[in-house]
């Protein structure tokens, strides 16, 4: 009997070798629901190495935002960095120091409140508020710290960020300034309290040098004051003039 040839066994297949090029960029790693947030760091966006702050703040072309699980090893400036996403995860957002670390033990907290002013994206050129509430292309809110200056409009905005912020934003007077005088309706929680103003405080007015708590005068020539809105008063001599008492300015004649 002739035996018979039997069918050769196929190889396995070979497994496949992983692409050399990492992705520039990975989905988030961290799906832990107890997880208390992310860093943010800014990129070069096409080598992924981390740049200074300022440069994502401004919108700089070739820059963005870069973000890290608390758990991942937060690069160092200068430094390139892995195992994270351009996408902005849910949740809180921290910041790092530029000597990088673990996220958990580096992470900083920014709540401080910002000011808000409107410029135009490509120059941080201050604008009317209108055009940013309008939504107007080109143009964006930028915040600024309440400790920084605000510009007047026309002049340019800067050490702020396009970044919203995590707390409370205030619009700002026109004219600009110190940012925490220049925000409307904001309370420096610094400033010292008010003290209960007395009557002198108060007082718009003397006659012989005894305080009239009202300000009658309503007409002058010269600074001096010539006519008041109470004839009880009787004829008038003495000069008008305006004197900040307290944090108001009031005005003061002598009759």
């Amino acid at each position: 009997m002739v035996a018979g040839c039997a069918a050769p066994t196929p190889s396995p297949t070979p497994a496949r070798t992983p692409a050399t090029d990492a992705p520039t960029e990975q989905p988030a790693q961290d799906t832990d629901t107890e997880d208390p947030g992310f860093i943010e760091i800014c990129v070069n966006r096409k080598t992924l190495v981390r740049v200074n702050y300022r440069g994502c703040d401004d919108a700089r072309p070739g820059r963005a935002w870069y973000f890290l699980p608390l758990r991942a090893k937060v690069p160092a400036t200068g430094s390139k960095a892995k195992k994270g996403s351009f996408r902005q995860p849910s949740g809180e957002t921290y910041r790092a120091p530029a000597k990088g670390g673990v996220g958990s033990d580096v992470m900083i907290t920014d709540i401080d409140d910002r000011v808000q002013v409107c410029v135009r994206q490509a120059t941080r050129i201050r604008v009317s508020d209108i055009r940013c509430d309008d939504g107007e292309k080109g143009y964006a809110w930028y915040y600024i710290r309440m400790d920084g200056h605000v510009p007047r409009v026309g002049r340019q905005a800067e050490e702020g960020s396009f970044r919203e912020p995590y707390s409370e934003a205030y619009r700002a007077r026109r004219s600009g300034g110190d940012a925490a005088k220049a925000a409307i309706d904001y309370e420096d929680p610094d400033a010292p309290e008010e003290t209960e103003e007395t009557d002198e405080e108060h007082c718009t007015a003397t006659i012989d040098g005894d305080c009239v708590d009202t300000d009658h005068c309503v007409e002058t020539v010269d600074g001096v004051c010539t006519q008041t809105d109470d004839e009880s008063l009787g004829p008038v001599s003495g000069k008008c003039r305006n004197v900040f008492t307290g944090k108001r300015w009031t005005r003061r004649c002598r009759y």
